[in-house]
């Protein structure tokens, strides 16, 4: 063998063992979240994995799908600085993007309906958080906010809140387009804008204000009263630790 030959040789095997710790770290997925409290039928979906019972404790991770079924609920530390409940029959997906201005956390909600409470003095200079639905994107920095989606047009409300009905069907209505999506502020202010058109207009939806989005509509804003709060937390009450479900197979 050459010198030549033997010194090509050497430099691929170093390239391919230098190279094999970053084509790992590459596919490592990246924490993003601890679950806080769960109680109920809650499951989490990692990759190509089948679901697994959620457990209080378990790490959360980027493009990890949590489902709350039937009289489940679960609350999620994110990032850090955010709180987010699930609700029941609501079906959510985490994602972290690290971009060069800040890190962007988005909540890809399918269906159903989250809660999200930012807490604006912790985030860092360029830190977003967005709740994506397939027709809408409501994205903030600091705020306390509900989002809900379901998969067809819902009877209107006093303050748009979607039917019950429409929000279960969602959970496994396949492809079919959310054409519905309500977004509630209960204090800061949310930016909410059509996420199927381009160029819509955004809309700046203050406290004890709603924002409803229909199909490709633009987002038509409400003002809601205090009476209605407790009807729009239905459901996200977060459970005490003495409640949380503590049992089940491992998510990890």
């Amino acid at each position: 063998m050459t010198k030549a030959l033997i010194l090509l040789v050497t430099g691929a095997v170093a390239l391919l063992v230098t190279g094999a710790p970053g084509i790992a770290s590459a596919q490592t997925p990246t924490a993003v979240g601890t679950v806080t409290a769960v109680s109920g039928n809650v499951t989490v979906t990692r990759l190509a994995a089948a679901p697994q019972r959620l457990k209080i404790r378990d790490t959360l991770y980027s493009r990890d799908v949590v489902e709350a079924r039937k009289d489940g609920i679960a609350r999620i530390l994110l990032g850090g600085k955010t709180t987010v409940t699930v609700r029941e029959l609501s079906r959510l997906e985490l994602r972290e993007e690290v971009r060069a201005d800040g890190v962007r956390y988005t909540l890809e909600l399918v269906a159903g309906k989250v809660r999200a409470s930012v807490a604006r003095a912790l985030m860092g200079p360029g830190e977003q958080v967005e709740v994506r639905t397939r027709n809408a994107v409501a994205s903030v920095r600091g705020t306390d906010f509900i989002v809900e989606t379901g998969e067809r047009p819902a009877p209107r409300r006093a303050f748009g809140l979607l039917a019950g009905r429409e929000v279960a069907e969602g959970i496994h209505g396949g492809a079919a387009r959310s054409e519905e999506t309500v977004v509630v502020t209960l204090s800061g202010v949310v930016e909410v804008a059509n996420g199927l058109e381009a160029m819509g207009r955004a809309e700046r939806v203050g406290a004890y204000e709603t924002a409803r989005i229909s199909g490709q509509g633009e987002p038509i804003r409400l003002q809601i009263q205090g009476d209605d709060v407790k009807s729009l937390l239905k459901g996200l009450t977060p459970v005490r630790p003495h409640e949380a479900t503590t049992t089940g197979p491992s998510s990890k």
